[in-house]
């Protein structure tokens, strides 16, 4: 009985021996950080797949006849990206922050499938601009003077920041820890909303904290003439109002450049004085000495505005002529003006008589003979109705049609800016926001 024992004791001695050489614990590898645990965090967080993005551009691109557009297809960059050891078939994570005049910090970070090639592929730039070559934290790093920018990378990964803000972000990357996701990268990574765009951005900021706003989501789709960015707003506190399903706007000419077009139920935002939204409004107003309490008393949420094409305006002066006894005298003239056509249309209560009364004694309106000007614009006749009020500056006051929509159309040299709000659910707003590309296409890049 001692031998049998004695014997699987040496056998279990032998298999253990085997096992551990087999498995080696003692040349187990560290486990690395994840690449979404370098992520740096910033106000701004977003990710692009460039590929999909170049793909939904591509209607962009031979719409407006872009002359270097093959450099630019998903093709050649998928290309490019392989000779330099750039994975760019999976997402590039991007980060930044911004004041309210200038960009304060941005950085990218690209998947690297190929670590050899990228020194060959970041000394190629040698040819164009001047790169020095330094270390920090154990990393070679290649600062770009010209352009403001440092590189710097790893096995897996690729960063790229500018200059001001490297050394701190590197230092996130290069010691990050296992399974240390920033909590706010993890949320938007998983968020399903806008799954499916090729460009998702999240912002959480100071300025958008000043309307309410406790952060933004938006996401990316293009056809060849515009660019949509589907926009989700999440508030800190109950929107103050909400969406009526009827209204009356104005029609889109050719020539119109400004457009507003918003049916609101606002009791809420009457009433709610401690509201960022009615605290920002509050601040807008105060610089022309504007009545908002007054004017949110008065108003019953329906808005239609439009701007554009030229009309002409028969405007007195006044001239000094020489008499026939060669007395300097004053006479009235005419002289046509051109001017930007206007029209706008409120819904106001009961209380609309009061209020314009108001505006005349702040001198916000003032009398030009049967017309009115209110602050910078064109003397305009002004119509009151029983539930409205009109100004316009054409001869006969413009007709409205119904609307359900809530958009504001703007224009921004000459470029169309659309923003649509879609819905409202308790603190969160769900809307669009077209930009047109032509003109910014033909002026950045076909003029150059």
């Amino acid at each position: 009985m001692r031998r049998v024992i004695a014997f699987s004791a040496i056998v279990g001695l032998c298999l253990g021996l085997v096992a551990l050489l087999i498995v080696k614990p003692w040349k187990t590898e560290v486990e690395s950080p994840r690449f979404v645990d370098r992520l740096p965090m910033s106000e701004i967080i977003g990710r692009t797949n460039i590929l999909n993005l170049a793909k939904d551009f591509i209607p962009t691109i031979y719409q407006n006849q872009i002359s270097f557009r093959e450099f630019i297809s998903p093709e050649f960059i998928l290309s490019q990206g392989k000779i330099n050891g750039l994975d760019l078939q999976r997402p590039l994570y991007f980060f930044g922050s911004q004041s309210s005049t200038d960009i304060e910090e941005w950085g990218m970070m690209f998947h690297v499938s190929d670590s050899s090639k990228l020194y060959p592929g970041i000394k190629r730039f040698e040819k164009i601009t001047p790169i020095k070559d330094s270390s920090l934290f154990d990393h070679r790093i290649f600062i770009f003077p010209e352009y403001n920018l440092s590189i710097s990378y790893g096995k897996d990964w690729l960063l790229v920041t500018d200059r001001k803000s490297f050394k701190r972000h590197l230092d996130h990357v290069v010691h990050a820890r296992i399974k240390a996701i920033y909590p706010r990268w993890r949320a938007f990574i998983e968020e399903r909303l806008y799954k499916g765009k090729s460009l998702q951005v999240s912002i959480v900021s100071k300025q958008l904290r000043t309307y309410g706003v406790s952060s933004a989501l938006l996401a990316s789709s293009a056809d060849s003439n515009s660019l949509t960015l589907h926009t989700r707003l999440t508030n800190m506190d109950t929107i103050p109002f909400s969406l009526k399903q009827t209204g009356e706007r104005f029609e889109r000419t050719e020539f119109t450049r400004r457009m507003i077009s918003l049916h609101l139920n606002i009791d809420r935002l009457k009433n709610e004085k401690n509201h960022p939204l009615y605290t920002a409004l509050k601040k807008l107003t105060q610089k022309v000495s504007f009545p908002l309490d007054e004017f949110l008393n008065t108003w019953d949420g329906d808005i239609a505005f439009r701007q554009g094409g030229l009309q002409t305006l028969i405007e007195p002066y006044i001239a000094s002529e020489l008499d026939e006894n060669f007395n300097v005298t004053e006479v009235i003239k005419y002289k046509r003006v051109k001017i930007s056509g206007f029209e706008l249309k409120m819904s106001m209560n009961e209380n609309r008589p009061a209020f314009i009364k108001h505006l005349y004694s702040k001198g916000i309106l003032t009398r030009e003979g049967s017309k009115v000007r209110m602050l910078y614009f064109p003397p305009m006749k002004m119509q009151a109705e029983e539930e409205s009020i009109n100004f316009y500056t054409s001869s006969f006051r413009p007709g409205a049609i119904p609307d359900s929509t809530q958009s504001i159309l703007w224009d921004f040299n000459y470029t169309p800016v659309k923003f649509t709000l879609d819905s409202i659910h308790s603190k969160t707003a769900y809307g669009k926001i077209n930009i047109g590309l032509s003109k910014l296409v033909n002026d950045k890049i076909n003029s150059k």
